[in-house]
């Protein structure tokens, strides 16, 4: 009797051992944590000067003509795969063998290792990075190692930069996407921390926007949104939106909970300070500013001449 009560002690001492490491905000209102103000406290690297997430203006992102359209290698590949929920989000775990990028402006090929998700709560938007300082319901993040590299977990992986790259994709409200239906199905079966299900017969491009609205997307240099925060990370943010019905949406804020079993929801970082980190874009968005300065002051230079 006195061995179980010893044991069950140290389980409850290492589960809260764990949660207590690092959390979001909204644990610290149950449960005396590290939140993101204070991560930095116990890893120096979530305060140095290339952190995530952003805020990506786009009108002042600087053109590049090396970023040209990625190339999905096994994307189109049907297969199962392990959902799980490690405390902090719903991860999907991904052959790293079978699902590959290359081009993009990437330095060689990145095979995937994992996608998992950051959302808000009802009535407030989660993803991690916004736009023009408009942040999204729900945030999508595939997370590729470079081949040769370290491992793509925020513990114990390369620190070489660069060595990972992740794909980031908004979510609006719209209608019901078909292509979501099993793998939200599934978080009603990883309530708690440790949870796995398996999908099965899901193809990863049917998660993301078709090939031909990949086109543009803004690339910048920084980190893992997590502790310990390594400044490993080649990000590539999407404008192209995808939508989920409101009740696909709720499946996010209802299912999941916390290691201390409080709902899981807003488990996203908030925005860091850009350090005047240079934001790049495939596409001429950028020039249309200088663009249109330009015309109007011919215009103007033009109406004179005629009078």
């Amino acid at each position: 009797m006195t061995f179980l009560y010893l044991f069950f002690s140290f389980t409850l001492y290492l589960t809260t051992s764990y949660a207590a490491e690092w959390c979001y905000d909204i644990e610290k209102t149950q449960q005396d944590c590290k939140g993101p103000d204070e991560w930095s406290v116990r890893y120096n690297t979530c305060g140095m000067k290339k952190q995530s997430p952003i805020n990506i203006v786009t009108c002042t992102a600087t053109f590049n003509s090396d970023l040209k359209p990625f190339t999905f290698e096994g994307y189109e590949k049907e297969s199962n795969f392990e959902l799980q929920n490690n405390g902090h989000s719903a991860k999907l775990s991904i052959n790293p063998e079978t699902y590959k990028i290359s081009g993009g402006g990437l330095s060689g090929t990145y095979k995937a290792s994992q996608l998992h998700f950051h959302w808000g709560s009802e009535g407030k938007s989660g993803s991690e990075h916004s736009l023009n300082g408009v942040k999204y319901l729900i945030e999508l993040h595939i997370v590729h190692e470079k081949e040769g590299a370290g491992r793509s977990e925020p513990s114990g992986g390369s620190t070489e930069s660069g060595s990972l790259a992740v794909l980031g994709f908004f979510f609006k409200e719209g209608k019901e996407n078909a292509n979501y239906k099993e793998l939200i199905k599934g978080l009603n079966q990883i309530t708690y921390t440790g949870n796995t299900t398996t999908i099965k017969n899901l193809k990863l491009k049917d998660l993301i926007p078709e090939k031909e609205k990949l086109k543009l997307f803004y690339r910048y240099e920084g980190s893992l949104t997590t502790p310990e925060c390594d400044e490993t990370v080649t990000w590539t943010v999407f404008p192209e939106i995808i939508e989920l019905s409101k009740e696909q949406i709720n499946e996010f804020y209802t299912s999941l909970k916390y290691t201390d079993g409080q709902p899981m929801i807003e488990n996203f970082r908030p925005l860091q300070n850009p350090n005047e980190r240079i934001i790049l874009t495939s596409g001429v968005d950028a020039l249309l500013p200088i663009t249109s300065y330009l015309l109007i002051s011919l215009f103007v230079l033009y109406i004179p001449s005629i009078s």
